[in-house]
């Protein structure tokens, strides 16, 4: 299947992970309700298409907090991302330097930050869970 929207990547990745694993990454905390908001915002944008437009040269940069990206789309912060892909955050942080974008790193990582830091070639951003104590989280820092 060749994708067509992100909603054929999800159908792709489905296909290729074990159930429990598509569980993690498919599903939201507690029950799903900002997950469910989410989708549900997400369809509520509505595109008017053009037609016999010339887009050979679309012009999407913009700044996000000071950061200026090729595009208004940030990769949020996911965990375990080694658990689907060998190369986890470090691939992902080279596919957002390569697509211009920032990436933040989550707090459970499956790659140190050093790591990801040393594969990306572009801005990276960090969530920061502070927890179970500040002193963790000021080490993390």
């Amino acid at each position: 299947m060749e994708p067509v929207n992100v909603f054929d990547y999800e159908q792709l990745a489905q296909g290729r992970m074990a159930g429990h694993l598509w569980d993690f990454f498919q599903g939201g905390s507690d029950d799903e309700v900002t997950m469910r908001e989410c989708r549900a915002a997400f369809e509520r944008i509505r595109l008017r298409p053009r037609v016999l437009v010339d887009v050979s040269a679309i012009d999407m940069r913009t700044e996000v907090l000071g950061t200026p990206v090729a595009m208004p789309m940030l990769i949020a912060p996911t965990a375990a991302q080694c658990v689907a892909h060998p190369e986890g955050e470090c691939a992902t942080a080279q596919a957002a330097g390569r697509a211009g974008t920032i990436m933040i790193a989550s707090t459970v990582a499956t790659r140190t930050l050093e790591e990801i830091a040393q594969a990306a070639s572009g801005p990276l951003w960090f969530q920061l869970y502070v927890y179970p104590t500040l002193e963790v989280a000021a080490q993390l820092v």
